[in-house]
């Protein structure tokens, strides 16, 4: 009794301790200047860790850079640290400042956001489709609630290929991206785009007659003093980029994206800054553009739904808002092949974050500063880190509990054998063995179902975490076949 009560105990440990351990590398506090002490510190561990090769953050607090730190390299080979000059592309944060200059047009009483998109494009059309044509516009467009597809991002072209026109890209022609058709009910539901964003591309070039980089760099760029950022990758832009590279820090080509408006950005994260502190003060006083403009543009819309829900609660024009004490954050995520990036925002008290990386784990440090930065404004986890923390404690649990069992195989067969309970005649090593290994199939079967299920949000998590799996399955595997062989 006193051995089941020792062992019983063990395992309520086991199972408890994981859900109240910090599994970040990143102390939850509400100190800003202690977070970006622990960011200092801890980044260069963390790059290492996750195998990114470089990062450019910044902090913002009432409407100003408090600090900014650059870290690990620009390139590897060339041995080129980052530093603020550093030019990244920034993916999907493309949305975002596309979004400012599509209201430049609003303002300018060129189109309006509720009219049908149709209105504006005559040099291409959307296959027809069961649902109404007519009720796609601007709005829908810039909060992906279009109904259209291409949802899964542009994976962009390799530097030598042979581009095709953003006509072409929009039809699937090119081999770079799928047709953007209209799949869904327009307005009934929020569905990411990033065709929608090729067509406000297509609409600003045949509103005002002029590339699309040309516009925004006129009417958004230029403006903000964003001076080292464009959506043309120009010979002044060439020789500041970074490299990028995949998650074994293998070199990538610099992807080139003619779907300029949905993920062509190339910026610094001093030009980052500049942006970002510009959304923030147009919010309260008409600067980039009227502030009534900017707080549409910061309206929620519709909300998100399924798991990119834990990360972001309702979309808006070109951005994302999350709702925390009666108080909203204005936010987006780039990902590109080789690129990760991210910023958010507190428009009411002018704080924000912003996170730059070359490396395709660049996910795993957006989510520890994103989730450190959220604790330090609010008080609270936000969803994702309450997600993934959840996620962490219950794998360690299942791969510790599987371990335990793994050594009470091993311990019970050797102390039978030692005291010769267990006879290994020909049948009876046939009966063990066939037992032994119709556990080890069910644990490799649950073990695989369990990676299965949760492999998407593993990775996406922490890329170490799904070996203790493994590592804990195999060792149970061994563990029932090494005393009879």
């Amino acid at each position: 009794m006193k051995r089941k009560a020792i062992i019983s105990l063990i395992l309520a440990i086991i199972t408890i301790i994981p859900f109240f351990m910090n599994h970040n590398d990143l102390t939850k506090t509400t100190d800003l200047d202690k977070l970006i002490k622990d960011v200092e510190s801890n980044t260069e561990k963390m790059l290492s860790k996750y195998k990114i090769p470089g990062a450019a953050i910044s902090v913002l607090e009432d409407g100003q850079v408090i600090w900014m730190g650059t870290f690990g390299y620009a390139d590897i080979d060339a041995n080129r640290k980052v530093d603020q000059n550093t030019v990244f592309q920034v993916a999907s944060i493309s949305k975002s400042v596309t979004a400012l200059g599509v209201m430049k047009l609003v303002e300018d009483g060129l189109i309006h956001l509720d009219d049908p998109i149709e209105n504006y494009i005559t040099s291409w059309q959307l296959p027809k489709s069961e649902y109404d044509q007519k009720a796609i516009t601007a709005r829908g467009l810039l909060s992906h609630t279009s109904g259209l597809s291409v949802g899964g991002g542009y994976p962009g072209y390799k530097p030598n290929a042979q581009l095709p026109t953003l006509e072409q890209s929009l039809s699937g022609i090119g081999g770079g991206s799928k047709p953007v058709e209209l799949e869904k009910e327009p307005g009934a539901r929020y569905s990411y785009s990033g065709g929608g964003y090729s067509l406000l591309q297509l609409m600003i070039e045949e509103i005002t007659g002029v590339d699309f980089h040309i516009y925004l760099n006129e009417v958004v760029l230029e403006p903000l003093g964003m001076e080292n950022s464009s959506f043309l990758w120009d010979d002044d832009l060439q020789e500041k980029t970074a490299k990028a590279y995949d998650g074994k820090l293998q070199l990538l080509p610099n992807y080139i994206f003619i779907e300029k408006a949905a993920a062509g950005l190339y910026t610094t994260i001093e030009d980052m800054n500049k942006f970002v502190i510009a959304e923030i003060n147009s919010f309260h006083k008409s600067e980039i553009l009227e502030a009534n403009t900017v707080q549409e543009m910061f309206t929620p819309i519709l909300e998100v739904g399924g798991f990119q829900s834990f990360i972001n609660d309702k979309t808006a024009l070109g951005h994302f808002i999350n709702h925390v004490n009666k108080r909203i954050i204005v936010t987006h995520d780039g990902s590109n092949n080789g690129w990760k990036a991210h910023f958010s925002m507190e428009p009411q008290t002018r704080n924000g974050i912003i996170v730059l990386t070359n490396g395709n784990n660049g996910t795993y440090l957006l989510n520890e500063l994103v989730s450190a930065w959220h604790y330090t404004n609010f008080g609270v986890e936000r969803q994702f880190d309450q997600l993934s923390h959840t996620v962490k404690a219950t794998v360690y649990v299942l791969s510790l509990l599987i371990l335990c069992w793994s050594l009470s195989v091993i311990v019970n067969l050797v102390s039978r054998l030692i005291n010769k309970e267990l006879i290994v005649t020909k049948d009876s090593k046939k009966k063990v063995f066939l037992s032994i290994v119709i556990v080890s199939i069910v644990l490799v079967s649950v073990a695989f179902l369990l990676s299965k299920i949760f492999a998407p949000i593993i990775g996406f998590i922490d890329p170490f975490i799904a070996i203790l799996v493994v590592t804990s399955v195999f060792t149970s595997k061994d563990a029932g076949t090494g005393p009879l062989s």
